[in-house]
């Protein structure tokens, strides 16, 4: 439960994110924006890594592609920010999370990171109706008279 709980918690900071990021942008431009946005996650994963305790072989050393989590961060960051005031909040939440669901299937289907969890006609229904829902919440951008 409490990992459902998390779940949602991160749905939801993820869509304040991207609205309150586009106002931000809106106000001192995109890359202010992302300069801003930027200084607040350094200084929050640095107070982290002071309070946690050490584990691990450092972070050095690692497969090339696993740094790619920043890069990501930088995009969605960027991407929201741009996006949520242009597109909307809906419609931009609705793409998002149905690139999200599609991802994570496959990331399943193929058991990285973790154990394999197939991609079964049932999660396929489920993932076409997230589909649907966001055609559904797109569908006064795309027929705006309809």
């Amino acid at each position: 439960l409490l990992l459902v709980v998390l779940a949602l918690a991160l749905g939801l900071a993820s869509g304040l994110q991207g609205a309150t990021n586009g106002s931000l942008a809106g106000r001192v431009g995109l890359p202010n924006a992302l300069l801003l946005n930027a200084c607040v996650v350094f200084a929050g994963a640095v107070a982290f890594w002071f309070a946690s305790p050490r584990s691990g072989t450092g972070v050095g050393g690692q497969p090339w592609y696993l740094y790619f989590g920043g890069l990501y961060g930088l995009t969605i960051i960027a991407g929201a920010a741009y996006a949520f005031p242009r597109l909307g909040p809906g419609p931009t939440t609705a793409l998002m999370v149905t690139a999200q669901l599609c991802t994570a299937l496959a990331l399943d289907h193929f058991g990285w990171p973790k154990e394999k969890l197939p991609v079964t006609p049932l999660r396929l229904v489920g993932a076409l109706f997230l589909v649907t829902g966001a055609v559904l919440v797109l569908w006064p951008r795309i027929f705006p008279k309809a």
